[in-house]
């Protein structure tokens, strides 16, 4: 799921549970406790990205035998990889169920 697509879900987001609830369309993506959900969400994207080019350097440095990586700091850097993948899957997953829900709602 790329950035743009997250940015707009939120806002789509927003505006629908906005109009459910009666209220005017905030124009901010800060809540009342000034937290930015939508950088947050794109941090926690960028992290799991780097994450992934990083295991796939250190996998691919290995593989050709041009630097000292060991085969533990590759599998660790693999695994690492992978449950920053899984934990953003399950993520995408939630917003994708609230969304549903947003959408369903009867006003």
């Amino acid at each position: 799921m790329s950035t743009p697509n997250v940015d707009a879900m939120i806002t789509r987001m927003q505006a629908l549970a906005a109009a459910a609830s009666g209220k005017p369309v905030a124009t901010d993506a800060q809540g009342a406790n000034g937290v930015d959900f939508s950088a947050i969400l794109k941090n926690a994207i960028e992290n799991v990205n780097t994450a992934q080019n990083s295991a796939q350097a250190k996998a691919q440095s290995f593989s050709t035998g041009a630097s000292d990586t060991s085969l533990e700091d590759v599998i660790v850097s693999l695994q690492k990889a992978n449950l920053s993948l899984q934990g953003m899957i399950a993520v995408r997953n939630k917003l994708v169920d609230a969304y549903k829900e947003v959408t369903n709602l009867q006003v």
